[in-house]
């Protein structure tokens, strides 16, 4: 409950007994300034064909920073650049018990998303993410909605 590594398990087993655990999330920027957003899978175990950012669990001995560019490595099949700290985020049923370091990054384009993970990749101006928050149409996983509240994206302009 402090966020002290003191254990390991499989992820199913970590969602299913809701055990407190480590993830990170990582909005990440094309040279345009537009955020990249992702539509998860249809295979996704949770949240299937949700709207999120990059993002995901911690392996064990990992930093939260280490997985971060792990991530967005394996997510987008490109490295991140001008990388930041923005906010932590701790554990709590909205999050999924996931203690979430968020992060930003940018990258050169073209992107390579991994398909097996990724249906589509979306580029918006914080407007637009906004919009599509706001019109509840394309569902977006709720830890990636507080991620983007706690990091400022989606206050009121």
């Amino acid at each position: 409950e402090d966020d002290v590594e003191v254990g390991q398990a499989p992820r199913a087993l970590v969602h299913r007994l809701r055990l407190l655990h480590r993830a990170v999330h990582v909005f990440v920027y094309a040279p345009d300034g537009r955020l990249l957003i992702q539509q998860r899978s249809s295979l996704k175990d949770t949240y299937p064909l949700h709207w999120e950012c990059v993002g995901g669990h911690v392996g064990p001995g990992e930093t939260y920073a280490d997985t971060a560019a792990r991530e967005v490595q394996e997510e987008l099949g490109v490295a991140r650049r001008n990388f930041a700290f923005i906010t932590k985020i701790s554990a709590s049923p909205e999050t999924g018990y996931e203690f979430v370091e968020v992060y930003r990054a940018e990258v050169e384009l073209p992107i390579h998303p991994n398909k097996d993970e990724i249906v589509r990749v979306r580029a918006v101006s914080v407007g637009e993410l906004q919009q599509l928050v706001k019109d509840k149409v394309d569902p977006f996983t709720p830890v990636s909605l507080r991620a983007l509240e706690a990091a400022g994206l989606l206050a009121e302009s």
